[in-house]
């Protein structure tokens, strides 16, 4: 059975599968990513993740991976904030070391095909997914089809407090931080602030609502622009989906919100059908 190598790239950790036609996952491997600033390690690394599925190569027709930030239509990757490096020409350096033709898209562009077509919003027409992990990324699909209108939801401006802040800066995994900072409460991590949420820490309190409330208004102007079906959401923020999601839910009634099918895998899978599409139109 023909399959596809799928990467997920994040700002945290590296993810590769081999992944056949049914969409099964046929082995998975992880690393940290820890290239910050460093290229040509940002190269090894994903080359190094590619050899550890150990694939047959006479059984991979392409590698197909999906990237935390803006790529261009032939694949260039114009930068990577939460690596630290730009003008990232991996389809060339994969294509020279594997042969394969390679496919580059946003990661979240990716995880919205895995829920579009097999996951949660099969059988909608509009279909916004968001992941909220070391950064924030979102997007949009129509009829199972990627309608990519150059924004990047994790770069547009929230006001916080009479002041602009971008979004991913402030109330990603890592931008909870500062958030918490602004209302003078230090925390070394996502993790720890949810922490204190569920132990009813009064500040983290004050910070959770304030982020509640910045999502709400996330979520209203996304209704606004795309009026999508349903939203789909994942990524590590979300392991803390018992505290989020029923507030979300209260304070937006009339949205349709529903963690993601494929939870963290929707990036993986995500690759593969835009993997196996691209075979399609080829033949």
């Amino acid at each position: 059975m023909k399959q596809v190598i799928s990467l997920d790239i994040g700002g945290t950790n590296l993810r590769a599968a081999l992944v056949d036609s049914d969409y099964h996952i046929l082995n998975v491997v992880r690393m940290p990513n820890r290239c910050y600033g460093d290229k040509k390690k940002f190269y090894s690394n994903v080359i190094e993740i590619i050899q550890q599925l150990e694939p047959d190569f006479d059984d991979v027709i392409n590698i197909s991976l999906g990237v935390p930030g803006r790529v261009r239509n032939d694949g260039f990757i114009e930068g990577l904030a939460n690596v630290g490096i730009s003008d990232i020409n991996l389809v060339r350096v994969l294509n020279r070391k594997f042969h394969k033709d390679v496919y580059i898209r946003n990661d979240a562009e990716m995880g919205l095909l895995a829920e579009a077509v097999l996951g949660e919003g099969k059988g909608y027409d509009g279909v916004y997914f968001i992941t909220i992990s070391t950064g924030i990324g979102g997007a949009f699909a129509f009829k199972g089809h990627l309608k990519n209108y150059g924004k990047e939801i994790g770069h547009i401006p929230v006001l916080i407090d009479d002041n602009y802040y971008e979004l991913e800066k402030m109330c990603s995994g890592e931008g909870i931080k500062r958030l918490c900072k602004l209302y003078d409460l230090d925390v070394s991590s996502a993790s720890e602030f949810f922490s204190m949420v569920r132990s009813s820490e009064k500040k983290s309190l004050v910070v959770f609502e304030k982020w509640l409330e910045i999502f709400s208004r996330l979520l209203r102007y996304v209704k606004r622009v795309y009026n999508p079906d349903i939203f789909t959401f994942t990524g590590g923020v979300f392991k803390n989906k018992d505290l989020i999601f029923s507030r979300l839910k209260e304070m937006n009634p009339d949205l349709n919100m529903v963690e993601c099918y494929f939870r963290e895998d929707a990036g993986l899978i995500g690759s593969a059908v835009y993997g196996f599409s691209q075979m399609e139109e080829e033949e």
